[in-house]
C-alpha cells in the first residue's frame, strides 16, 4: 500500500514539474524585441545566412585573408625569446630519484618482513597445536594401551578362575 501511495505521489510531482517547465519555457519562444537595437544587424563575413540552419556553405563569403591562418612567424627569429633550460642541477634529480627508489624498497622490504613474520607466526601456532595433539594422542594410546593390558589381566584371572571351578 506504501509503495502504491508513494508511486503516486511521484507520478503527481512529475507532472507538475514538467508543466512548471513548459511554463517557464514559453518566455523563451516569444518573438520579444532585443533591446538595444544591435547594430550591425548581421555579420555578413561569417553570418551570411541565418547561420544555425544554414547547412550549404558554398554561398558563403569567403575571407579576405591569403596566408596560413593563424599568422606564423616568417622569419627564424622565433627562438630569441626561448628560455633555455639546461638541466645544470648539479645532480639534485638524480639524488632525489636515487632517494624515492630505496625508500619504496625499504618499505617493500618492511612489508615482506612484517608478512614473513605473521606466516612464521601461524606456522608455529600450528606446529604447537599440532605438538599438543600429538602429545594428548600418545597420552590415550597409554591409557587405552594400559586398561588393555588391565583387561587382559581380568580377562585370564576369569579363565583361570573358571578352569579351577570346572576342575574342581
Amino acid at each position: 500500500m506504501k509503495s502504491a501511495v508513494a508511486l503516486h505521489l511521484l507520478l503527481v510531482l512529475q507532472v507538475s514539474v514538467a508543466a512548471m517547465s513548459r511554463n517557464s519555457n514559453k518566455r523563451l519562444h516569444r518573438g520579444t524585441p532585443v533591446n538595444p537595437k544591435l547594430d550591425p544587424d548581421s555579420h555578413k563575413l561569417f553570418f551570411g545566412k541565418d547561420y544555425p540552419d544554414d547547412k550549404d556553405a558554398s554561398k558563403h563569403a569567403r575571407p579576405k585573408f591569403g596566408h596560413p591562418y593563424p599568422a606564423l612567424q616568417d622569419t627564424s627569429d622565433y627562438d630569441k625569446d626561448y628560455v633555455k633550460d639546461e638541466n645544470h642541477d648539479d645532480g639534485e634529480w638524480k639524488a632525489q630519484m636515487t632517494y624515492d627508489l630505496l625508500r619504496t624498497k625499504i618499505a617493500k622490504t618492511k612489508e615482506e618482513y612484517r608478512k614473513t613474520q605473521e606466516n612464521e607466526k601461524d606456522i608455529r601456532s600450528q606446529v604447537d597445536v599440532a605438538q599438543k595433539n600429538e602429545a594428548n594422542a600418545a597420552h590415550a594410546t597409554r591409557d587405552a594401551e594400559a586398561r588393555a593390558a588391565k583387561a587382559k589381566e581380568a580377562v585370564e584371572k576369569a579363565q583361570e578362575a573358571q578352569r579351577r571351578l570346572q576342575t574342581g
